[in-house]
């Protein structure tokens, strides 16, 4: 492999003013400590931070950071990391072995494995051969994983980092695999794939296992064990809906507490480095659903969480950060509108984008809890139900759309307002988002493959 050339600090300056006409806003001038990582990001890491907004495009980036520029008055920290912080960026191709559009099961083996496989499959090849994932190779140099999801802890992302299995839907032989392996933390969903034999062999392993947020907390403060914690049967709830329902609260933690826990737990176990996979999940599912509103309160989730991993790298010269996305999903974007929400777009004349964008901030719960709420409304007790949940007041033909409740109905009626439009309920082929930070950072080229990533991993752990 050819090394991208050093980034001096002129380049980086260069490259940052750049950014600030962008982004419109002035450069922030690097201290003293970060010009010397500039210059030092040579340096081989411990430690490495992935970070996963699955099913993540341009647009649902965009849109998290507009609205929380308008609504909160800030940045998003993954802008800021761009603006303050001499961040390696790249653009990645996420195909599969079969297609151009990638499932997440391909994409994870491509980084877990290092190989492109075809969709569904986890770290198999097309003649059934197995490839050694990350977990295998890293447990041999005595570096630890561990994975972070809002999904079951079994799908596809964090399993294509640990084990070999010929279709993803084998949950239960992905966990089992997990416990055979012996990866240190897995936090998230998925419950059901941990019958009560699994989980009795996971504690006789040397595990702490719970399934509580309060039990996690409390966990903090007990010995360092490997842990195993799942806070749901399937998924863990969208974001938008566990802050409005304090029930779910009180047994679920945030991906940003998952993410805390997980790097401190790993920290304190005896290591000689350890890998952190953290999944923002459930951005793609906002995609597969095509709800505006709850890909942004899922991707600003995902955002709490990389502020809190940046401020824990920040202070260190020991832990490389990985931000990226497997691949986008819904091909979702802000379009403009003229005039009054839900009048039709003229050519060249956006006057009333803001005001209709503005709309989402009025939305409390997300698609797929409106028609678990609401499944047995019609007529004038849905339009009441949907302005209390959305703030926005259908017309007739409106709610004869929305009647049915479904999703991309739901989507379609309240784009006229909101201006959020999709390409479909499926992945996209996007070329993607990918971004490293600190020691190691310079392996990365500017333009880089979804299978390359793995032996770049390697060898920034100098096991290649």
């Amino acid at each position: 492999m050819t090394r991208s050339p050093k980034t001096t600090r002129r380049d980086f300056l260069k490259s940052a003013s750049i950014t600030s006409a962008v982004f419109g806003a002035p450069v922030a001038q690097l201290t003293a400590e970060e010009t010397r990582r500039a210059s030092d990001n040579k340096g081989r890491p411990r430690n490495i931070i992935f970070m996963v907004s699955d099913g993540m495009n341009h647009g649902a980036l965009s849109l998290a950071h507009h609205h929380h520029a308008r609504v909160h008055a800030k940045d998003t920290h993954w802008t800021r990391l761009y603006r303050e912080h001499p961040v390696v960026r790249c653009l990645a191709e996420t195909f599969s072995a079969n297609s151009l559009v990638t499932d997440s099961a391909a994409a994870a083996s491509a980084w877990g494995g290092g190989h492109r496989v075809e969709n569904g499959r986890l770290n198999i090849g097309p003649d059934g051969q197995a490839y050694a994932p990350l977990q295998t190779k890293l447990k041999q140099a005595r570096i630890l994983t561990g994975l972070v999801s809002t999904a079951t802890i079994t799908h596809a992302t964090p399993a294509g980092f640990a084990v070999n299995v010929d279709s993803r839907g084998k949950e239960d032989e992905i966990a089992r695999q997990y416990a055979e392996r012996g990866v240190s933390v897995l936090l998230g969903g998925g419950t059901k794939f941990f019958n009560d034999d699994l989980r009795e062999t996971f504690r006789k392993n040397g595990y702490d296992v719970f399934n509580a947020r309060g039990e996690l907390q409390a966990a903090a403060s007990l010995a360092p064990r490997p842990v195993l914690g799942t806070f749901a049967d399937g998924y863990l709830p969208y974001s938008i809906d566990w802050a409005g329902d304090e029930s779910l609260q009180k047994k679920v933690p945030t991906l940003t507490e998952m993410a805390q826990f997980a790097v401190d737990r790993l920290s304190a176990l005896p290591n000689d480095g350890w890998f952190l996979m953290v999944e923002g999940a459930r951005i793609d599912h906002c995609g597969h659903a095509n709800d505006a509103a709850g890909s942004i309160h899922e991707q600003l989730a995902f955002d709490d969480a990389v502020g809190v991993m940046l401020e824990y790298v920040s202070g260190r010269d020991d832990t490389l950060l990985i931000i990226t996305t497997d691949h986008g999903c819904g091909g979702l974007q802000l379009n403009g509108i003229s005039g009054k929400a839900g009048q039709p777009m003229a050519p060249g004349i956006y006057g009333g984008t803001n005001q209709s964008f503005d709309h989402l901030r009025d939305f409390r719960m997300s698609l797929e809890a409106m028609n678990n709420k609401a499944g047995g409304l019609s007529g004038p007790p849905l339009r009441d139900f949907l302005k209390v949940q959305t703030g926005i007041e259908l017309t007739d033909a409106e709610l004869k759309t929305a009647q049915g409740l479904k999703s991309h109905d739901l989507a379609r009626v309240f784009a006229g307002y909101h201006g959020v439009s999709w390409t479909s309920g499926n992945h996209t082929g996007d070329l993607v988002e990918f971004c490293a930070f600190g020691p190691g950072s310079h392996l990365f080229p500017a333009f880089v493959k979804n299978d390359d990533v793995h032996r770049l991993l390697l060898q920034v752990y100098g096991i290649a």
